[in-house]
């Protein structure tokens, strides 16, 4: 087992300031992108915080701001790692 100091915590900090700085860069207030995915503004203001998201949420998000794709080809590229790595005997 793999010893990874990170903690889950800190990366929904992490996520949540990212939607921050990007919300912020595109001169958008919490309620106008909550307008613009369809939830609430408390629900921003808790994924800005670091607050459990759900997954809906945060791929709202990354659609939002043009990231999906990027997140689907890491999920594919770390898929493709694992089944390279399936023995076939």
């Amino acid at each position: 087992m793999n010893i990874n100091p990170i903690k889950i915590i800190d990366v929904k900090q992490a996520l949540g300031e990212l939607v921050k700085q990007l919300r912020k860069r595109e001169n958008l207030t919490q309620e106008e992108l909550a307008q613009r995915l369809v939830v609430t503004r408390g629900t921003i203001k808790n994924l800005e915080h670091g607050h459990n998201p759900t997954l809906d949420t945060v791929l709202k998000v990354l659609m939002h701001f043009d990231l999906l794709n990027d997140f689907s080809d890491f999920i594919k590229s770390q898929k493709s790692t694992i089944d390279d790595n399936i023995s076939l005997y």
